[in-house]
């Protein structure tokens, strides 16, 4: 066989194997371009789906996907209590372009939070067609 045949087949290899690993990849080009945090939805809950009553807020979030519907977030959370509490993954949802709410999958264990506090948080909500709308806490919702 011709070198510059095999050269080919192997750029070929080589080009196919990136493309395929950057359907996976996160990047500042996936950040999902329109933020709609604060912004009131009226999806259907008929299960009165909702986070676990606290004293968290959202302050700010960041959305982002992967070409394969992996939708992660980096969430920006403020305690809003005069004390500690611990900021656990059902005091956190997400609400999807399809009205589904779903609590994070990937979560640090228990996180306590001064008084005021704020941390922020990388946080995989998993694959999904449809993408994030907001990502809030019980208290946003008041």
């Amino acid at each position: 066989m011709s070198k510059y045949f095999i050269l080919a087949i192997v750029s070929f290899v080589l080009a196919s194997v990136s493309a395929k690993a950057n359907e996976y990849v996160l990047s500042v080009e996936k950040v999902d371009q329109v933020s709609l945090q604060g912004m009131q939805f009226a999806f259907d809950n008929e299960a009165k789906i909702k986070p676990k009553d606290s004293d968290f807020n959202v302050v700010n979030a960041v959305h982002m996907s992967s070409e394969q519907g992996s939708r992660v977030a980096v969430v920006t959370i403020r305690n809003d209590a005069s004390g500690s509490r611990i900021l656990e993954s059902d005091h956190i949802m997400a609400l999807f372009a399809d009205g589904s709410r779903r609590s994070p999958f990937s979560f640090p264990d228990a996180i306590k939070l001064d008084d005021g506090e704020q941390r922020s948080f990388t946080l995989s909500f998993g694959e999904s067609n449809y993408p994030i709308l907001t990502i809030y806490t019980s208290n946003n919702l008041k």
